[in-house]
């Protein structure tokens, strides 16, 4: 009976383990730049080994560039494959161009809590589409299954001393993609999102509504530096700052909504 109870300890152990994973998430910073975040459901201190994933792009001349490590003394590869490259390789259906990010195998030591940001690399956008979106090209998509793990997102790590495995476990909810359309002036809807913020633009003072809870406002301007946060808002003065383009971002649960504010 022993022997029965410590095997099944030993596979409860193990499945707890093998449960331990990283999710990969895309944040707005702000204007046209971007970064990718990974984020652990664990405690740890850890050895990062190597680490990748591909982006989509509704097919076009947008592009992804400067592609900048936020690891320390590591360094990041971007490549991109467009929708005529992947439909003459029989992928796809000629309406997605994909852009690859890779970390090649090193050392990053990383020590994080649960549902911490690690920020990985950053990036912009150039010739920003104003619809379709930006999403991470998942490893079941027909696209990547036919790249033959090419194109696949991984985490590989060292999170006990011991070895080195992929730690993946998909797309945070709330941050897997980025629609274009809501990187532009007026209202947000989607099912259950619904804010508003007016008068737009404004001479003095903005009043947000919205059905879900905001629980922080930041307001940044037209060169990605934040000038206010607040919790809980319902208006923002802006009425000492100077005529422009402000970028504000609303934060509720697991949702972020960006909007651009014109102070006249």
């Amino acid at each position: 009976m022993k022997i029965f109870y410590s095997i099944l300890a030993l596979l409860f152990f193990s499945i707890n383990i093998n449960a331990q994973s990283y999710t990969y998430g895309i944040v707005h910073t702000d204007n046209y730049n971007f970064k990718i975040v990974a984020i652990p459901d664990f405690d740890a201190g850890t050895d990062a080994s190597d680490m990748g994933f591909t982006l989509t792009m509704p097919a076009g001349s947008a592009d992804l560039i400067n592609a900048n490590s936020l690891l320390p003394g590591r360094v990041w590869s971007l490549q991109e494959y467009d929708a005529a490259f992947l439909t003459s390789q029989g992928l796809g259906d000629g309406s997605r161009d994909v852009f690859q990010f890779n970390n090649p195998p090193g050392q990053s030591l990383i020590s994080h809590v649960n549902g911490e940001h690690i920020d990985l690399v950053s990036f912009s956008v150039t010739n920003m589409p104003s619809s379709g979106e930006m999403t991470f090209l998942d490893n079941a998509d027909p696209v990547a299954i036919g790249a033959m793990g090419v194109l696949d997102s991984f985490y590989n790590s060292n999170i006990d001393n011991s070895t080195t495995q992929d730690y993946f476990g998909g797309y945070e909810p709330g941050y897997s993609s980025v629609m274009f359309s809501t990187l532009s002036i007026g209202e947000i809807e989607t099912e259950n999102i619904s804010v508003i913020v007016y008068p737009n633009p404004t001479k003095n003072s903005i009043s947000i509504k919205s059905k879900n809870n905001i629980a922080i406002a930041k307001l940044f301007d037209a060169t990605g530096k934040q000038l206010m946060v607040i919790n809980k808002p319902s208006t923002l003065s802006l009425k000492n700052l100077p005529s422009g383009i402000y970028i504000l971002k609303l934060i509720t649960s697991g949702t972020t909504v960006i909007k651009r504010i014109i102070k006249q």
